[in-house]
């Protein structure tokens, strides 16, 4: 996986929404400011993150795959069993 060239991608990607976000607060109306534009401030930035872990997954599994590391379609190639039926959550 080349980092610094994923790092380069999802930081454009950054700076876009963050130009975005402060748009949005700049357009939203005096006495407004808040109301206006704090929930497209959130959704911007709730796709940038879903967007960037999508992007990272994607490289690493590229990396992979390149290396011949990972076969989807190996015995045992999930990310892990649950227990008991149901997934462990992280504390």
């Amino acid at each position: 996986m080349d980092r610094e060239a994923l790092k380069r991608e999802l930081t454009e990607q950054f700076h876009q929404s963050l130009d975005q976000a402060i748009n949005a607060v700049e357009q939203a109306p005096d006495g407004s400011w808040i109301a206006a534009s704090e929930w497209q401030v959130r959704e911007l930035f709730q796709k940038l993150t879903a967007q960037a872990f999508e992007r990272i997954l994607q490289a690493k599994l590229d990396a992979a795959e390149t290396s011949g590391a990972f076969s989807p379609s190996a015995p045992g190639a999930g990310q892990g069993k649950a227990r008991a039926g149901r997934a462990q959550r992280r504390r």
